[in-house]
């Protein structure tokens, strides 16, 4: 069944009760879960709609001034709840050698930047598969893709982190020469930028695909990456919304 709302859901917005209830158990079912199914509208429903409008924007920061909170009566908020590929919100998947990559935040329980969304966790997935048939299968004692920090478990702001707040962005950790990852900087012997390159080239033929940020100087200037303060020692990840498909009529 679609959503349907007779009138506008969120910050400001009339916030029928039935409406409510229609625009939060559709959230829920794309994995916003710890909303109540309910005709409330509070603080967290109002934060978890800034969430998926910053998703479906394309934007890293849920706490974007643009974001209005409010979902509008064939507005493309509601739109997008309702389209086939609507994103949704879950625990990144744990990877392995066999499929290529390794997320490696999934074993770190100093933080909890597990989550994002299923436009990122299928564009991990597919940029992981192009390097292993493309890289790691002539170059077998190479790093895999290593992932690190996402979103936390609700998005939103995080002190470790700009952006990060809307599960379209992850870090990478900078492949060595032994095969393991991280721990280095771009300009140490022990990088592996051969690896690098064939990890960028295959985030790069992602349909979602968006913005890679790292200060390799050698690797911008071949046009894989773009050069930010304070990424000398990981690379940054982002995507993007694709085109939205509603269901058939």
């Amino acid at each position: 069944m679609a959503m349907t709302i007779r009138n506008s859901v969120g910050l400001n917005g009339v916030n029928d009760a039935a409406d409510a209830l229609s625009v939060k158990s559709r959230l829920i079912e794309l994995g916003f879960d710890w909303l109540t199914p309910d005709g409330v509208i509070g603080p967290i429903t109002i934060q978890t709609i800034r969430l998926f409008q910053a998703i479906k924007n394309g934007f890293n920061r849920v706490d974007d001034q643009r974001l209005d909170g409010r979902v509008d009566v064939g507005g493309e908020l509601s739109k997008w709840l309702n389209a086939v590929n609507a994103p949704q919100w879950q625990k990144m998947p744990a990877g392995s050698r066999a499929q290529g990559f390794s997320n490696d935040e999934l074993a770190d329980t100093d933080d909890n930047h597990d989550f994002g969304t299923s436009w990122l966790a299928e564009t991990i997935r597919e940029t992981a598969v192009v390097y292993q048939t493309s890289f790691l299968i002539s170059h077998s004692g190479a790093a895999l893709i290593h992932v690190n920090d996402i979103s936390l478990p609700r998005g939103g702001p995080t002190p470790m982190h700009a952006t990060h707040q809307a599960g379209m962005c992850c870090d990478i950790r900078l492949p060595r020469k032994d095969g393991g990852a991280g721990g280095i900087t771009v300009q140490d012997s022990s990088y592996d930028r051969a690896s690098m390159k064939a990890m960028l080239k295959s985030f790069w033929k992602q349909k979602m695909a968006s913005r890679i940020l790292l200060s390799d100087e050698v690797l911008v200037g071949q046009g894989l990456c773009i050069a930010v303060t304070g990424h000398h020692n990981h690379a940054h990840f982002e995507v993007q919304p694709p085109p939205r498909v509603m269901p058939e009529e």
